[in-house]
């Protein structure tokens, strides 16, 4: 009876290490996952910073700005974006130099408005570098 006793004290502690040894390596296996605050659902290591468009990080060119500042003049709706940064642009896209009298380059500005609104402003600029407001739509993704 004795023996009987011993030897399933003996399995027990066989299974136990088992178990325990299974759980270090489950353990392990996860060890190299960074760290997850459970109640927030946000990772506790540094994050990577969000997604700056080229004009975000280095600041709207001109030509961008004096696309804004015409909509903001001839646009009867300019209150809805009037005071939204700029997000993309096509400026740099444009060259006077290959314009050609009676050609005109087509100037995107894309505001940022609430949520992932886009405000997609167009203006023209002709072979002379005047420049002419067209529009304004609202989408959610950039135009430029």
């Amino acid at each position: 009876m004795a023996t009987q006793w011993m030897r399933n004290a003996g399995l027990g502690l066989v299974l136990s290490a088992t178990l325990f040894a299974g759980g270090a390596v489950a353990q392990d296996k996860t060890s190299d996952q960074p760290n997850v605050n459970k109640q927030e659902g946000a990772q506790t290591n540094e994050q990577e910073p969000a997604h700056e468009t080229e004009t975000q990080a280095e600041g709207a060119p001109k030509l961008a700005k004096d696309c804004l500042d015409l909509a903001l003049q001839k646009d009867e709706g300019s209150e809805k974006f009037r005071g939204n940064s700029i997000y993309e642009n096509n400026a740099k896209d444009y060259d006077a130099d290959e314009l050609e009298q009676g050609d005109t380059f087509e100037l995107r500005v894309d505001l940022l408005g609430e949520g992932n609104a886009k405000y997609n402003l167009t203006c023209q600029i002709d072979a002379d570098g005047n420049m002419t407001y067209e529009g304004m739509g609202k989408s959610t993704s950039v135009k430029s």
